[in-house]
């Protein structure tokens, strides 16, 4: 019996409240020999015991489903790990040393999720009009060269896995936190040698499947799938342009912030543009809901549940980066994912040396893809870029004044590298081109999850509008006080897990996340969570941050999507 049937008949509760009245019409007198009320009382725990039935029931049919649907297909011996998924629109691609071509999806030589070569499958969609068309993409033949500039979508597989935190759980340890995988096969808890257990135990002694990849939404799950695609960079807009060209001075939004707060603007993911920020959570659900609408710029159909990241997928990304599949942080100073640092502030600094510092970062423009000099390098907020090289070149130095609140100034360098050079590739979740960029430093980006009890409008709109497998909701503590409620919020949510939050961090207020990554966690007035840092952050950006915020649109906040299969 599937679960969704409709049944017809006579329900428990509706037979209760039948032989209630007959009894009533009767004249009977039970409350002679049940005592006063007990009629009632008798008829409210049938009630009780009827719903509590109906839960019951609910649960073994979805056990059975699950048990049902469970399946091997789809997994690669070989490779062992789940085979990406192509939909139409979507390009196989691997990187020749200087360019993308189209990869041959039929042979091993796309990706490789293994501890030496860490090759994540990769794809792209392109223009339906460029060198070539959408059509003839499609069809051409393998090795064929895919020019940069007519790709608008870039995507990067995950497969289905299952974990266990080895080291630092629920801890703030700094390089040494350790995450175990084991692919599974298919849609299966299976792995080559065992089995995978459902639990938020994941710190003992069994593997534990990741929740983003089952049918659990309140632990940030949509279905049990054999993987997703995870933007390659930050979200940009249709309109952003390569290397920012012509953006200068400027108070045009759309510009300076790569977009702005429209969502009338399509979803592109490409590097070398400035990212899409200064959009609220409400309008980031929808520009990311709207990447398969009919006739989009991407050419993807609705085959694909596109939609805004959400925490669980986020600590996917981050717990399989930080194993021996990715680009691990150990404690040498340059391991692990470096920052991306890139921005450029191209307003001259007003007169009061108070209100219009912000002014100075607002009209700065990001650069998706690129890192600075070192793993934790930053760009201060407070700076007004004084010069700037050719922005199409592979590395990019600005030389920028920084403003203190006292009025001294100091001069200083800065220098950026594209995600395909030496150093860019250390910006990507496994040390080189295949992996995910813009995860450390960049823009923060918005989650499309929140505290369940938060007080902006942006949780009402998410609330009345949005389908549970698109979000999750945090447990609020009932606490009123916003210092409180941070930790109070935090201490209700230990029994999440996969998310990057709990399991890697000790403190709900500062820097105790993994790596000294900020762990700030959402209250009443700022109740969604962002990920990641910013261009401004230095060691609190990371895999594994986290900060609060109200759902507005900011300068330096944008997000990222996710292509469920």
């Amino acid at each position: 019996m599937n679960k969704g049937e409709e049944k017809e008949g006579i329900t428990l509760i509706a037979l209760v409240i039948t032989i209630v009245i007959l009894l009533i019409l009767a004249g009977l007198t039970l409350n002679l020999t049940l005592g006063d009320g007990a009629l009632a009382d008798k008829a409210k725990d049938a009630v009780k015991n009827y719903q509590l039935a109906q839960e019951q029931e609910e649960e073994l049919i979805e056990d059975l489903d699950l048990q049902i649907t469970q399946t091997e297909e789809g997994y690669n011996e070989l490779e062992g790990v789940n085979e990406p998924v192509l939909t139409e629109g979507m390009i196989p691609v691997t990187w020749n040393g200087t360019s993308w071509v189209k990869a041959d999806a039929s042979t091993s030589n796309w990706y490789a999720y293994n501890t030496t070569d860490k090759q994540w499958a990769n794809v792209v969609t392109v223009k339906e009009s460029g060198t070539k068309s959408r059509t003839e993409y499609m069809s051409v033949a393998v090795g064929t060269t895919i020019p940069e500039d007519d790709i608008v979508g870039m995507y990067v597989w995950i497969p289905r896995y299952s974990y266990r935190i080895t080291s630092g759980y629920h801890s703030n340890v700094n390089g040494t936190g350790n995450v175990d995988i084991k692919f599974l096969k298919g849609t299966t808890d299976n792995y080559d040698g065992g089995e995978a257990i459902r639990s938020n135990v994941t710190n003992g002694e069994n593997y534990v499947v990741h929740p983003s990849f089952t049918q659990d939404k309140t632990q940030g799950g949509m279905k049990e799938t054999t993987g997703y695609w995870v933007a390659k960079f930050e979200a940009s807009s249709n309109i952003a342009v390569k290397n920012n060209a012509n953006i200068s001075n400027t108070s045009e939004a759309s510009v300076k912030y790569g977009g702005g707060n429209n969502p009338d603007l399509e979803v592109t993911v490409r590097p070398n543009v400035t990212s899409w920020r200064s959009i609220t959570a409400e309008n980031i659900y929808k520009v990311c809901r709207n990447i398969t609408k009919d006739g989009n710029i991407q050419g993807l159909t609705n085959k694909v549940d596109s939609h805004m990241m959400k925490n669980s997928e986020w600590g996917a990304v981050a717990y399989l980066t930080q194993s021996s599949y990715g680009n691990k942080q150990g404690t040498d100073s340059s391991s692990g994912v470096w920052n991306n640092a890139y921005n450029e502030c191209l307003v001259t600094k007003g007169t009061d040396n108070g209100s219009n510092y912000g002014g100075i970062g607002s009209y700065g423009v990001t650069l998706t893809g690129a890192v600075g000099q070192s793993r934790n390098a930053n760009t201060s907020y407070y700076s007004e870029q004084t010069s700037i090289t050719d922005k199409n070149a592979d590395s990019i130095t600005i030389s920028y004044t920084e403003y203190a609140q006292n009025g001294t100034t100091t001069a200083k360098t800065q220098t950026y590298y594209k995600y395909y050079t030496t150093n860019g590739i250390k910006g990507s979740t496994t040390g080189n081109i295949y992996g995910i960029y813009d995860m450390s430093g960049g823009s923060w980006e918005y989650m499309a999850d929140y505290l369940a009890n938060g007080t902006t409008s942006y949780v009402t709109y998410f609330k009345q509008n949005v389908d549970s497998k698109y979000k999750t909701e945090y447990q609020g503590s009932g606490a009123t006080s916003s210092t409180e409620d941070r930790t109070a919020n935090y201490n209700a949510n230990s029994n999440r897990y996969g998310d990057a939050a709990w399991e890697t961090s000790n403190g709900a207020n500062g820097q105790y996340s993994w790596n000294n990554d900020y762990s700030n966690f959402p209250d009443l007035s700022l109740p969604f969570f962002i990920r990641g840092g910013s261009f401004r952050s230095s060691s609190n950006a990371g895999l594994f941050c986290f900060i609060n915020a109200a759902g507005r649109p900011v300068s330096d906040y944008g997000f990222r999507p996710v292509l469920g299969v």
